[in-house]
């Protein structure tokens, strides 16, 4: 059995050290980090569709074309013709596997990917397409249980599973807590984003600056600025530029963590993976009450919650304590070892093999 991993998310911004292609971030996140954990045969890369035979295969990043996949996996993929060519794969014994990661259907109007992926706005790639591949396809694997619920009752599509998103906690280097002036930070980009750092706007600029700092690593200039979408002066934010996943752990350079949700049915689809990336850096986190933050809280015990800004103020004010933020970063890190990617690559050849 082979399998070829195609996802549409390949970054346009930053490339590897090595040169290759970056993958985008659910990209990676949900297929490229387990490939080195695989034990079965797989290739990773973009998707190609062969007339010839009717069936799939995936270019990988050094330009090869793989068409001896027994099964495609294959995630954002949503061109007018891929309906089609699964129904015509999947008629030639090649099993086909949609991966989804968001809830494209609920996208915010603030959000870069609204237009893109609108069917009125763009005939050729849209949600429309995506969704009719989904129900092509022989499984649908989600990151959440928002979504499985949406594919079953708003799609229709009865073959769904589950599997959460996890990281690599041996690539992280947990963060060393000093005393001092705390730097509140955020990883992300500021232009795919649902009004999530309005809430800000009424607590950064109520913190004492002598006391506090921020920093936003994922910056461009061609996005919207950080300091203006959270309402404080520039120069009391430090910058880190948008860079590859995978070195996300090495670009967390903050002590308290943030991950603020607007209350809309798109990061009601969100997975815990923020959360969780802090919690592998050793950075406590505030979240917004989400439902797979709370089911983090819930499940693992991690986290702490806020839904208005005097809440989010509380939090950050106990968290100013060397001996919280050290404990709490501890606590938390031994809370989600069951997270780590070795385990998700397992969880995920058993999907595989269950439909092989």
């Amino acid at each position: 059995m082979k399998v070829g991993f195609a996802t549409a998310d390949w970054s346009i911004s930053v490339v590897e050290d090595t040169g290759t292609p970056s993958m985008g971030g659910s990209g990676w996140i949900r297929l490229g980090q387990y490939s080195q954990f695989l034990t079965i045969d797989h290739v990773l890369g973009t998707l190609v569709y062969s007339n010839d035979s009717e069936t799939f295969g995936v270019t990988d990043v050094h330009g090869e074309h793989h068409l001896d996949c027994d099964i495609i996996y294959m995630q954002r993929w949503m061109l007018s013709d891929i309906p089609e060519n699964i129904r015509k794969a999947r008629a030639q014994g090649q099993i086909i596997v949609n991966d989804l990661d968001d809830w494209y259907w609920g996208l915010h109007d603030k959000h870069f990917a609204k237009n893109i992926v609108d069917m009125k706005t763009n005939k050729k790639e849209n949600i429309f397409y995506y969704r009719d591949a989904l129900r092509a396809s022989d499984l649908v694997v989600v990151s959440t249980e928002f979504l499985a619920e949406k594919m079953r009752s708003r799609f229709d599509i009865k073959n769904v599973v589950i599997h959460e998103n996890c990281v690599d906690f041996k690539i992280f280097k947990p963060r060393v807590h000093n005393e001092g002036p705390i730097v509140i930070g955020w990883h992300g980009s500021t232009a795919h984003r649902s009004g999530d750092l309005d809430v800000m706007r009424d607590v950064f600029p109520r913190l004492d600056e002598a006391s506090f700092s921020f920093h936003h690593t994922g910056y461009s200039s061609t996005m919207p600025a950080f300091w203006d979408e959270v309402g404080v002066p520039q120069e009391r934010v430090t910058i880190f530029p948008m860079v590859s996943p995978t070195k996300i752990p090495k670009v967390l350079h903050f002590d308290v963590g943030i991950a603020p949700l607007n209350d809309i049915p798109f990061n009601h689809a969100k997975s815990w993976i923020k959360p969780l990336e802090y919690i592998a850096a050793g950075i406590p986190f505030i979240a917004s009450k989400s439902p797979e933050y709370g089911r983090l809280r819930q499940e693992f015990g991690v986290g702490r919650f806020a839904s208005k800004p005097a809440d989010w103020i509380g939090h950050i004010k106990s968290l100013s304590k060397l001996e919280t933020r050290q404990s709490e970063a501890i606590s938390n890190l031994k809370a989600v070892r069951s997270l780590d990617v070795r385990v998700g690559a397992l969880r995920l050849e058993k999907i595989l093999e269950s439909i092989a």
